[in-house]
């Protein structure tokens, strides 16, 4: 203990960017040390694009160690730096102010109490996270009405201790949209999730969900459980490409997925009524699409996209998303695209590339993702350092 707390005074000190890896859970937390307290610690976090996105409280009891000095921090550096050139969205400031010398949980419980913001939470008794809004504040714990964006009329009442509170996300870009579009959600009228899974209508559905613009699910729950939530931008017999939405009801660029590897559509369902409140919040806000990114990009259907869009992406060195039939899931970029293969470069997050490649065979390609945050920032940020 007596390490990590000097690594975090360190960090905070020398004002160093730094890794937070919480015990038991393979999501870790990069930000800057906003305060340290007689019970845990407050970063003001970034997401792997660089953008600042609200903050995280972690108890000392659940820190498994802290990273301050690496090739990845020094990385996301540059792409802090970037992000903030591009004048990305960002979530910043709705973070509080605390006060060190006491405990930071209460702090952060209270001023959510007080905001109406909503909070993601995870406790020590309990595997996965919970999220909602703090209903009461005590001495020694508080209230929480919880929801779920998967099932609306699921609402639960929580007393939770402040000491089981190890990890608590809040004033976060997803946080923001959720916690301004919920009253209205909260009004809706839960209604059956309406699922397609005959493979011999899906054509037809996202032809029809295609002219109609409609939000669909397309769920490929034969490898992952991963899903795709957007509109249909152009399908045929053998392919469908979607304008993607993010989780923050963002534009999250464009996916093709090869029909046969679908396994259900969602047409209907309380969580496509989240995301699209989500969606109008955000173009109300004027911030659905980030100023480095472009929803306006029209496909032609008629074409072989798998071999249009792998042609494209050669030509331009572009950096892509590439899913193949084993469930391998990289991103990088083209070379060497011949009839029916082409040389696949796989970059690394600490930007070390693949310069040998492998071999693809194009009918070996379940889905490509492309020009959605991720892979624009890292393009640009590659070209800035002469790698691409």
């Amino acid at each position: 203990m007596d390490s990590i707390l000097y690594d975090l005074e360190f960090a905070k000190s020398d004002q160093r960017l730094a890794n937070v890896f919480p015990k038991a859970q393979e999501t870790f937390y990069t930000g800057f040390i906003n305060s340290i307290g007689a019970d845990g610690v407050i970063l003001n976090t970034f997401d792997d694009t660089g953008q600042a996105d609200g903050a995280v409280y972690v108890q000392f009891d659940a820190i498994d160690n802290v990273e301050y000095d690496s090739p990845d921090l020094d990385n996301m550096m540059e792409m802090i730096q970037l992000a903030e050139n591009d004048q990305l969205f960002m979530s910043t400031d709705q973070i509080p102010t605390f006060v060190a010398t006491s405990d930071l949980i209460k702090q952060v419980i209270g001023a959510a109490y007080a905001s109406g913001q909503f909070l993601v939470l995870t406790r020590s008794d309990l595997q996965n996270y919970q999220e909602g809004q703090v209903t009461a504040i005590h001495e020694n714990d508080f209230e929480m009405n919880l929801v779920d964006k998967f099932n609306l009329a699921h609402r639960v009442e929580a007393t939770i201790k402040y000491t089981e509170a190890e990890i608590v996300e809040f004033s976060g870009r997803e946080l923001e949209v959720e916690t301004a579009a919920w009253p209205q959600l909260a009004k809706r009228v839960p209604e059956p999730r309406l699922l397609v899974t005959d493979e011999d209508s899906f054509y037809t559905v996202l032809k029809t969900a295609e002219h109609k613009q409609t939000l669909i699910s397309i769920n490929d729950e034969t490898k992952s459980t991963n899903f795709f939530v957007g509109t249909v931008n152009a399908v045929n017999e053998d392919e469908v490409l979607c304008n993607l939405v993010d989780m923050a009801g963002q534009f999250g660029g464009y996916s093709l997925i090869r029909m046969d590897t679908i396994a259900s559509i969602t047409l209907q369902s309380d969580y496509l009524k989240v995301i699209q409140a989500f969606i109008d919040y955000q173009k109300k806000q004027q911030r659905f699409v980030q100023p480095v990114l472009n929803e306006e990009r029209l496909f032609d259907a008629t074409d072989n996209l798998f071999v249009a869009l792998i042609k494209q992406a050669e030509t331009f060195s572009r950096v892509l998303s590439v899913t193949l039939l084993t469930g391998a899931h990289e991103m990088g970029f083209i070379t060497e695209l011949g009839a029916d293969t082409f040389r696949f470069h796989a970059i690394e997050p600490d930007l070390y590339v693949d310069q040998t490649g492998v071999e693809v065979n194009i009918e070996d390609v379940d889905e490509i993702s492309f020009d959605f945050l991720n892979a624009v920032l890292l393009e640009n940020h590659m070209r800035d350092k002469g790698i691409l």
